[in-house]
């Protein structure tokens, strides 16, 4: 993974409100983290231009910092795009069980790995990010609960365990 990348994507954790979905049936894990521009440097956003396909056109030059800016706002027009930290467990073929992570943004895939569940260790940069989403979703829980709002982790098995069957 590119460090300028994981760098951009620590400092957006920070500042902005992570979201995580956790499906128990299919063993997989994402959370998502809104794109921010403000935080973003122009290589990372160069990288991010390059990895969704944007048409560069005669006129782009990807030397030039006001260029890469302009193309890099086509990404907030309508919807703010967002990372996603994907965990997946699964056994492979000799019986292992492996963990794969994938980094995405804007359904464009930047990173994908698959390492031995029982073999990651905590330099792993993805899997550091998703601690730090972690943390950071546990600091929202607080607030909400000092604060009295609503619940604002809800995980998908929570609505299979608690179904009367039958009723309405």
């Amino acid at each position: 993974m590119d460090k300028r990348l994981k760098k951009c994507l620590e400092k957006t954790i920070q500042a902005e409100f992570v979201s995580v979905y956790h499906d128990y049936n299919a063993l997989e894990t994402v959370y998502r983290i809104p794109y921010n521009a403000s935080l973003t440097p122009r290589s990372v956003k160069l990288a991010l231009i390059r990895a969704t396909g944007f048409d560069y056109g005669d006129e782009f030059d990807p030397n030039n910092p006001d260029d890469i800016d302009e193309m890099a706002s086509n990404f907030v027009d309508g919807i703010t795009p967002e990372f996603s930290l994907t965990a997946t467990n699964f056994i492979d073929e000799s019986g292992e069980l492996m963990t794969n992570f994938v980094l995405d943004f804007a359904d464009e895939i930047l990173f994908e790995q698959s390492y031995a569940t029982n073999k990651l260790n905590y330099k792993n940069p993805i899997l550091q990010l998703m601690r730090q989403c972690s943390n950071k979703i546990i600091a929202q829980e607080y607030a909400a609960q000092k604060q009295k709002m609503e619940k604002m982790f809800v995980s998908f098995n929570l609505f299979t365990q608690n179904v009367r069957h039958g009723r309405t």
